[in-house]
């Protein structure tokens, strides 16, 4: 479904104006697509998309954290049940993790140098819609299954 899901957003993306890369590698991770686009005749605007589809989700988006796990006996995608407070805190380091590493950072400004990026999820349907809740970061996002909607 991963490859499915990220073949139509990129379709989505190029019909919309964009330049598309997908699968950017850094390290033993990836950035599922990298998209630009001049705007104004000037300003070149930037969107790193992660996409996420699963229309009968079993486990959460964000991995639970390191401190979570202590000694609690979970793996880190553990389906178990989560308080508010643990779903705020792994969503908060998905989303530090997926678009503001450092690694990810000096690999978007070694393509495309001074561009100011702007973040995308694209998700189907979530197990839990708190991991979306608007204290985790400010991004765009998109749900194939309802109308684009902006956190802020």
């Amino acid at each position: 479904m991963a490859l499915l899901a990220e073949s139509l957003v990129e379709e989505w993306l190029n019909r919309d104006g964009f330049f598309t890369i997908r699968g950017v590698k850094h390290g033993v991770g990836e950035m599922d697509l990298l998209a630009i686009r001049q705007e104004n005749g000037t300003r070149i605007v930037g969107w790193h998309v992660e996409v996420q589809v699963s229309f009968r989700p079993v486990g959460y988006v964000a991995k639970l954290t390191d401190d979570l796990i202590g000694d609690s006996g979970r793996s880190p995608t553990s389906a178990k049940e989560r308080t508010a407070e643990e779903i705020d805190v792994c969503a908060r380091e998905w989303a530090r993790s997926k678009f503001q590493a450092r690694k990810k950072a000096r690999v978007r400004d070694k393509l495309w140098p001074g561009v100011v990026w702007e973040y995308h999820f694209v998700y189907g349907v979530l197990r839990d819609p708190r991991e979306l809740d608007s204290r985790v970061a400010t991004w765009q996002r998109w749900s194939l299954t309802t109308s684009p909607t902006t956190k802020t």
